[in-house]
């Protein structure tokens, strides 16, 4: 037993919740959550201050779990209660079908979810049948195995687009890897496509032109019989590389081939068609006004960004979210501070309904470059809901 896990259980106790509610509260997978209060595993600092909050702790929780840092894999972990591991080494071949089958289904609705409510309503989930899928994988053997395969590295990429959304970066980076290794195992190359292209975009997060071409370009070339909206995501990853390189004309260049494969822009917004179907002209726009901002060139990538929050899918509320968030960057850069507040408050508030850390970070930079006009309503209205913000 630990302080920590003494804390917790007391709480628990007190507030009249069980582990499932509260696992489902934070989100967190609630075997790892079962982990917790029984002193089992540590903490991540993420973690401790969500519990804080939802326990109204007053920061008690956060306090016991100050210590080295828990583990990436640790505070991502998917652990089965020992009934449930059984129950799934028991499972006849027409069960574990009939399961996988399930588990597909409920993909495509996770998704839809991900993107009409935000990742808090859909990361814990992901990660209880992330459990499920890797329990799956210790008991079957080939083929069935190939089929978990094939489910886990999809559920691993959407748990890591998930904690990426939430603001955690390593732990989106975790899941990447788990999902590289199961596309690889299961000899799904467009899934090791898609991987690429994920690490592409993390990369973005260092400003590394070279890696983040380099990874698009390897996403490509993997790409084989990849449905053309998933092509057209990675080729607005390399025009994002030619904008970090300032070759403007490459970027556009890659941006118009992206639009010959763009998916429909009345998608759905569940994946149903397959990887990139994020990926509508829309979207395309939002991303030339975003290489357009990178290039120096604020001023054009206003009406760019602009016209995509109008135009993208209903479905895709924080898409509008980051649209909104460059384009108050960009109305910053050309010395409109009123107008950079309004659109960062409206990002703002995609961002904390949602739960998009990911979002969170490209407004925050903008208080502190708009604090010399702190006398504007606007502005003063959009530092002082940050600085609410950050205190949640």
């Amino acid at each position: 037993m630990s302080e920590f896990s003494d804390q917790l259980r007391r709480l628990m106790a007190q507030r009249n919740v069980g582990v499932r509610e509260l696992a489902r509260q934070v989100p967190c997978n609630p075997g790892y959550l079962s982990n917790l209060r029984n002193g089992r595993k540590r903490p991540s600092r993420s973690t401790a201050a969500r519990l804080d909050l939802i326990l109204d702790a007053s920061g008690a929780l956060a306090v016991f779990a100050a210590g080295p840092r828990a583990s990436t894999a640790e505070s991502c972990d998917t652990a089965l209660d020992e009934a449930t591991r059984l129950r799934l080494h028991a499972l006849s071949g027409a069960q574990i079908d009939e399961l996988a089958a399930h588990l597909a289904g409920q993909w495509h609705a996770l998704v839809k979810t991900d993107n009409l409510l935000g990742p808090r309503h859909a990361l814990g989930t992901v990660h209880t049948h992330l459990g499920v899928i890797e329990g799956l994988l210790r008991a079957v053997r080939p083929p069935a195995r190939q089929r978990m395969l094939h489910l886990g590295a999809r559920y691993a990429e959407s748990a890591a687009w998930l904690h990426e959304d939430s603001g955690d970066l390593a732990a989106g980076r975790y899941w990447t890897g788990r999902a590289m290794e199961w596309a690889v195992e299961g000899g799904q190359r467009r899934m090791v496509s898609w991987t690429l292209f994920r690490r592409s975009q993390q990369a973005m997060a260092s400003g590394d032109a070279a890696q983040v071409g380099g990874l698009a370009a390897a996403a490509r070339r993997e790409a084989d019989g990849l449905p053309g909206p998933a092509m057209a995501a990675i080729l607005q990853q390399e025009a994002h590389a030619h904008a970090l390189d300032g070759a403007a004309a490459d970027c556009h260049r890659a941006l118009d081939r992206a639009h010959a494969l763009a998916a429909d822009p009345d998608d759905p917004g569940d994946a149903s068609s397959g990887h990139g179907s994020f990926c509508t002209p829309a979207y395309l726009e939002m991303q030339r006004g975003a290489c357009w901002l990178t290039l120096g060139q604020p001023a054009k990538a206003i009406a760019l960004l602009g016209t995509a929050v109008e135009s993208l899918p209903s479905v895709y509320r924080r898409d509008r979210g980051a649209a909104l968030s460059r384009q108050a960057a960009a109305f910053a850069a050309v010395g409109e501070p009123a107008e950079a507040a309004t659109a960062a408050l409206k990002a703002l508030e995609i961002a904390r309904d949602s739960g998009s850390g990911r979002i969170l970070r490209m407004i925050l930079p903008l208080s502190a470059a708009l604090e010399p006009h702190s006398h504007l309503d606007q502005v003063a209205l959009l530092r002082a809901a940050l600085a609410d913000t950050r205190a949640m």
